[in-house]
């Protein structure tokens, strides 16, 4: 899969750290930005005011014809500074797109960044 820099349309549900792959919340929509740049991939919340908020980051894990699987960073690379670092463990999948269709994101994770242990499911395509 090639490098880019995208705008994706997700649908965000919550879940608990016990089975985080099980949505426990109403889906929230909420537009993201994710970008691969060589193995490593980015996913910057885009928030409704125009900032941008915090960003995951992932490292390729499993390269496939039609996907590219990814492990979610809890800690960022040695080499990156990023005030905007959102700690989590998890995984994403990128699916690939056909001819005239759009990429997908797939990612299930976990993080305790507001001191408790919250689960959640992103269900993203290409805007």
């Amino acid at each position: 899969m090639a490098d880019f820099s995208i705008r994706m349309n997700n649908i965000l549900r919550f879940s608990s750290c016990e089975v985080p792959h099980i949505p426990t919340s109403k889906p929230h929509e909420e537009v993201l930005i994710v970008e691969l740049r060589g193995d490593r991939l980015t996913i910057t919340q885009d928030r409704a005011d125009g900032g941008l908020g915090s960003r995951i980051y992932a490292r390729r894990t499993i390269d496939l014809p039609e996907a590219s699987i990814f492990t979610i960073l809890p800690e960022l690379p040695s080499h990156v500074r990023d005030g905007s670092f959102f700690s989590a463990l998890g995984s994403v999948a990128i699916l690939a797109a056909g001819c005239g269709e759009q990429r997908r994101l797939r990612a299930v994770g976990t993080d305790r960044n507001s001191g408790q242990c919250h689960g959640w499911i992103f269900d993203a395509t290409e805007a």
